[in-house]
């Protein structure tokens, strides 16, 4: 007897160094090693046929007129569409479709009217078109919850919390170190760096210590670094302030271990991946309240109340102060709760549910 066939949408790996692409990639790989039901497609960029692995796993390649004809799917008995943006959905009534929406940031970021527009009938169309949502932390599936009207959400779809996982860190190359090494004790942020990210807020926390604050990203919005600039010239801290663009994973990875603590004072996160990432090396990690930091951090994070220099200044002070091997191993255990193996095995069950025994 054939199997039942259900795809995975992978054109994320368009971008490897994406963040849709370090979900898609290892829940790929552990779907394809759980996997003992379905024939397993993985819907993918014509560059990547073939790299997800040969054994366990069929392809549809991507194409660019597949954005205005969508993609065959009749012979499909559900497709796993793995973001709330993507523009790939199935046209045939008979697939079922599973919708992983990661976040709803654009009605947190205040974006300009063109993107909020059209991220909100891209997220609406494929919310009305699921059957079936789930969401990478608990945080985005309340929000879905709080503005359903908007979102054209009426309940009929089953709406399951999944965590998403997290890869353990690959070890750092003997003797490894980047270009960059700071020199003094330093504080350390990672992600896109623009304004929902709100690193200048750290900037309170350089005048009268010897930090240096050092901020990676894949892609840095120019007007953000230079105001991040200005601001660090006026506050006589210019020569304390590092931005880093395109870091390697081994460079990451060395920041991690070295860093006095790791910083994450956002507006908005669907998830807040680097979080877990310092957190398996039991490093202190400072967050925001917002969104859903607290949910990933737990209680071996320290968090900002508020904005304000004195707050942020005595918050650092107070949990480095506090810092010992017990929440270390805190930290650790906190950021072993988010593994591929049960991301996986909660997607087969809803694949299950869906389609049946």
């Amino acid at each position: 007897m054939l199997l039942p066939r259900i795809l995975l949408d992978c054109e994320p790996l368009k971008d490897r160094n994406s963040g849709f692409s370090h979900f898609v990639v290892p829940l790929a790989h552990e779907l394809i090693r759980q996997n003992h039901r379905y024939r397993l497609y993985c819907y993918v960029p014509s560059s990547e046929v073939g790299g997800l692995g040969p054994a366990g796993v069929r392809y549809l390649t991507q194409r660019s007129f597949h954005k205005y004809l969508n993609p065959p799917s009749y012979g499909f008995r559900l497709w796993h569409a793995t973001s709330q943006l993507s523009w790939y959905v199935p046209t045939s009534p008979f697939t079922k479709v599973v919708l992983t929406v990661h976040d709803l940031n654009f009605l947190h970021e205040n974006p300009d009217e063109r993107t909020y527009v059209r991220q909100l009938a891209i997220v609406r169309r494929n919310i009305q078109r699921a059957d079936y949502l789930a969401t990478i932390s608990d945080f985005v599936r309340q929000d879905i919850l709080r503005h359903a009207d908007l979102l054209g959400y009426r309940g009929r779809q089953p709406l399951r919390y999944v965590p998403r996982g997290v890869e353990a860190l690959a070890p750092l190359p003997p003797g490894h170190a980047p270009a960059y090494a700071p020199r003094r004790p330093f504080l350390f942020g990672l992600g896109t760096i623009n304004r929902k990210k709100n690193f200048h807020t750290l900037l309170a926390l350089l005048p009268d210590t010897d930090y240096e604050l050092v901020i990676a990203g894949s892609f840095a919005e120019a007007d953000y670094v230079a105001g991040l600039r200005a601001a660090a010239a006026l506050a006589g801290v210019a020569d304390r302030l590092t931005v880093l663009t395109g870091i390697s994973e081994a460079d990451k990875t060395w920041y991690y271990q070295h860093c006095a603590a790791y910083m994450q004072p956002s507006l908005a996160e669907g998830f807040g991946l680097p979080v877990v990432e310092a957190m398996q090396l039991g490093k202190p990690v400072f967050l925001s309240r917002l969104t859903s930091l607290p949910e990933v951090g737990g209680d071996a994070a320290y968090y900002f109340d508020d904005f304000s220099a004195e707050n942020m200044r005595q918050t650092l002070a107070a949990g480095l102060a506090g810092h010992s091997p017990k929440r270390a191993a805190a930290a650790r255990a906190q950021a072993g709760q988010f593994g591929w193996p049960q991301a996986a095995a909660g997607y087969l069950a809803i694949y299950q549910e869906l389609l049946g025994r």
